[in-house]
């Protein structure tokens, strides 16, 4: 237990130092637009699964448009006292480094009005820093996964040892059964054998007054 701890210790530790969110410039609507990227080392479902379960969790549903992850009307304090709509897209890095995604973060004060880190540099802050926590949530997440995963193949075992068990239980009636019959033949046995002797005894007494 205590070797699993240390293990998901430095599996936390790791996954919060791959990689630092930074700004960049994407593409929306065939226009550039200011937004913030950072690199998480899980595949893209399990990273954007958890990102919607973390919007989820604090009240806010997601729709996809134009390739994109959207949460309208998002008030969070970790970003700052205003409401925004939160624009996500998570690739896969590239084909070798399927278990490898790239988060672009995009934010709109309302209708696709995107804010640029001139325009708030506070805001922006505090959304690097809220992107960079994504690495460890989506560690949590797949660690979730993967517990989940594990307590199946746990069931299917204990399902498996019951049915071996069940199994032993019969086998053991059934042996019990054979044990019996195998002394019940035993007992027919000695009864045919002394049956054979008597007869032959008779045959002998009927060949032997042939002689006469």
């Amino acid at each position: 237990m205590k070797g699993f701890i240390f293990l998901a210790s430095l599996f936390f530790y790791s996954a919060g130092t791959f990689a630092q969110a930074r700004m960049v410039t994407t593409q929306y609507q065939k226009s550039m637009q200011p937004a913030i990227e950072v690199e998480v080392p899980y595949a893209e479902k399990t990273v954007n699964n958890s990102l919607i379960e973390r919007f989820e969790n604090r009240g806010y549903k997601s729709k996809e448009s134009k390739g994109y992850l959207i949460f309208k009307g998002v008030k969070l304090s970790d970003l700052g006292p205003d409401e925004y709509d939160i624009y996500f897209k998570v690739d896969q890095k590239s084909r070798k480094e399927k278990e490898t995604s790239i988060i672009t973060m995009l934010i709109s004060s309302g209708y696709e009005k995107f804010i640029g880190e001139s325009d708030n540099p506070e805001l922006y802050e505090n959304a690097r820093k809220f992107l960079n926590q994504q690495t460890s949530i989506s560690a949590a997440h797949d660690l979730e996964l993967q517990i989940k995963d594990q307590e199946e193949v746990l069931k299917k075992e204990d399902k498996k040892l019951a049915s071996l068990v069940t199994d032993s239980v019969n086998l053991q009636k059934k042996k019990t059964k054979l044990d019996l019959d195998i002394e019940e033949n035993s007992k027919k046995q000695e009864l045919q054998k002394a049956e054979i002797e008597k007869q032959k005894l008779i045959f002998e007494k009927l060949a032997a007054r042939r002689k006469q």
